[in-house]
């Protein structure tokens, strides 16, 4: 019999204020505010504080993997300065080509992300947030915060993933939206390598090990299989031949050669070494097919026997 092993190898990338001193000034009786403090004629003044990069880490702090199906979302945290008089604002977050789509790139190749307030259910809708605030006199700041997230299930090449979105500040006193200012938020998550194998017509059905057998071996007999390979990344495909391409007796040494073809084209494995058969860099199918090539009518009676390991790993 026949034996034909596949071994999976994983593959995981590891991603990844000064104090200013201020001479004591005394208090003159027209200016009479503590330090810190806005006049009382001091009109509204509001600003957006640098914002942060967010760095999509995904669940397992990984960065995105298209194989699992679990959900993570990132907190993003802006932070409105304000003095002077109690005022009203508006902050949007959107896509920097504006609502709608939002995605992250790699060269021509783009993985969706979703924009939402916090602590929402991953919605379907524009990736538009408006958080709607105000400053009381003597507030300095207040924070607003969002969530990103990368929905489950998209499969993209490895590497690095960027996208922007648009951050605008209005003030909005009166009823009104008056543009204070506008600056980008930078978001990147990185795509590991994946490789995942299986014999069968699916590549996460997890399926390992596979007998083929032979029965009576006969001149000619034939025999395939198939194999799947998930991978967004480039893999090779090794073989390795216990029996160099023999179907070994159980009990000494005498052999039955086969041949072996994988996707038609012929393979030669030798003894103990790793012999590359294949390589890729997407998702595909193979088959391997096996073909009894010596006479066996004058063969000693027995079970013969070869295991195959197939070694697919990214490069």
């Amino acid at each position: 019999m026949l034996y034909a092993r596949l071994w999976l190898a994983g593959l995981a990338l590891m991603l990844a204020n000064a104090a200013t001193a201020q001479d004591a000034l005394p208090l003159s009786p027209t200016s009479m505010t503590e330090p810190g403090t806005a006049s009382a004629t001091a009109p509204c003044r509001l600003r957006l504080a640098p914002a942060p990069l967010i760095q999509y880490r995904g669940a397992l702090s990984r960065g995105y993997d298209g194989d699992s199906n679990r959900v993570h979302t990132e907190l993003g945290t802006l932070t409105v300065e304000h003095s002077g008089e109690a005022c009203a604002y508006i902050v949007r977050i959107e896509p920097d080509t504006g609502p709608g789509k939002a995605a992250l790139y790699s060269g021509a190749h783009s993985l969706d992300v979703r924009v939402d307030q916090l602590g929402r259910e991953i919605s379907q809708g524009d990736n538009v947030v408006e958080v709607h605030g105000s400053m009381p006199r003597g507030q300095p700041q207040r924070q607003v915060k969002f969530q990103v997230s990368v929905p489950p299930g998209q499969r993209v090449p490895a590497g690095q993933y960027v996208g922007h979105l648009a951050v605008s500040l209005f003030d909005s006193r009166d009823g009104g939206q008056e543009l204070v200012t506008r600056q980008t938020v930078d978001v990147v998550t990185q795509v590991a390598p994946s490789v995942v194998a299986s014999f069968g017509s699916d590549a996460q059905a997890g399926i390992k090990s596979m007998d083929v057998g032979f029965g009576t071996l006969m001149k000619g007999q034939e025999k395939s299989l198939e194999f799947s390979v998930a991978a967004n990344t480039p893999y090779s495909i090794d073989l390795l031949s216990e029996n160099a391409g023999q179907l070994r007796h159980e009990f000494t040494s005498n052999g039955i050669a086969y041949d072996l073809r994988i996707d038609g084209q012929l393979v030669q494995p030798a003894a103990g070494t790793e012999t590359t058969i294949l390589q890729g860099s997407t998702s595909s199918q193979h088959s391997l097919d096996f073909m009894i090539r010596t006479d066996t009518a004058l063969a000693l009676a027995g079970k013969y026997s070869d295991r195959l390991t197939l070694i697919i790993a990214a490069d």
